[in-house]
């Protein structure tokens, strides 16, 4: 006598229950909770936001000469590669 295996199959697997519907709100409601949830943020100081500015600012230069030499590296390089078969 074999027993049976009494498992589910996938297809009757315990499904999740369904998510609770979220209340909808008025526009003033929601405004109203935007404004609040602002009011909640600490936000930089300006000079904060100027020294980071001034930052971002440097460090894309510096990204950008970089670039600029390696491409110029690699471009006088393959050049000179080229001319040594002519």
């Amino acid at each position: 006598m074999t027993r049976k295996n009494k498992q589910k199959s996938p297809s009757q697997a315990d499904k999740p229950a369904p998510a609770e519907k979220k209340k909808r709100v008025g526009p003033m409601t929601y405004f109203r909770q935007v404004y609040l949830e602002g009011k909640k943020v600490t936000w930089t100081s300006r000079n904060e936001t100027i020294v980071s500015t001034i930052m971002v600012l440097i460090m894309c230069v510096i990204a950008a000469v970089f670039f600029w030499a390696l491409d110029w590296t690699i471009n006088t390089g393959i050049q000179f590669l080229l001319g040594l078969g002519a």
